[in-house]
């Protein structure tokens, strides 16, 4: 079952709790469509994130008008957003001001930079198993929240044992009545599942747990193969 289903406007800011979202061939609409990039940052991957500045995570945006599920193309300018800060400013993205309050908080240039198609890492949408959560918990002695781990599918799985969407991969899973999801790789993990979605502090234990038992993994990818709506609380089935 989908458990939860979350989606991240800005890469590497906090995420949002959904009830419903449309899935595209992109990814989840609205799913981290706006980034901020490192101008001095020459790698493939350029992207501002906690990785640099721990506290960028705290950052929360939101939609200043819900996306509608039902509209399938919504213009650009229903992406409009408002990012809180950690002290509680608020700020319209776009707005100059914003990316200079950045820029000096965490001492890098940067660009932003917006795009309807998801922003995201290796795959369009990402799935994680709620009983790999507690594995992990267990594991580090730690009760980990969630979020550490930005998926955008938190399902709860007939078969309880931790890491089972491992098995899965290769295969096509239907949410709901419409989408259909092919799991397509494992998901690498950097330090960014060190730390906490609350206070930013960084616990280098849940790395070390993910690399050495998990060969540096934690949950899935997939690619999405048909496009529709899914709703928290929707059936999963392979196909």
């Amino acid at each position: 079952m989908l458990a939860e289903l979350w989606r991240y406007p800005v890469k590497s800011m906090a995420g949002e709790e959904l009830a419903e979202a449309r899935v595209t061939y992109a990814g989840v609409t609205g799913d981290r469509v706006y980034a901020f990039v490192d101008n001095n940052n020459k790698s493939d991957f350029p992207w501002m994130t906690g990785r640099q500045g721990h506290d960028f995570i705290l950052f929360k945006p939101r939609f200043l008008k819900p996306l509608d599920a039902a509209n399938e193309i919504p213009d650009a300018a229903e992406f409009a957003i408002e990012v809180a800060a950690p002290d509680g400013e608020q700020f319209i993205m776009g707005d100059p001001k914003f990316t200079e309050f950045l820029e000096k908080r965490f001492g890098h240039s940067l660009r932003l930079r917006f795009s309807e198609r998801c922003m995201t890492d290796a795959r369009p949408v990402s799935m994680f198993g709620l009983a790999t959560l507690r594995g992990l918990s267990e594991e580090t002695g730690i009760a980990l929240d969630k979020r550490r781990f930005r998926a955008n599918f938190y399902v709860r799985w007939d078969d309880d044992a931790p890491f089972f969407e491992d098995q899965l991969v290769g295969r096509e899973l239907q949410i709901g009545e419409t989408v259909v999801v092919q799991l397509v790789k494992k998901d690498g993990r950097c330090i960014m599942i060190t730390l906490d979605p609350d206070t930013a502090a960084p616990s280098p234990k849940v790395l070390e747990s993910v690399y050495h038992g998990h060969s540096g993994c934690a949950g899935v990818y997939g690619a999405v193969l048909r496009e529709g709506i899914v709703h928290a609380g929707d059936s999963i089935y392979a196909i």
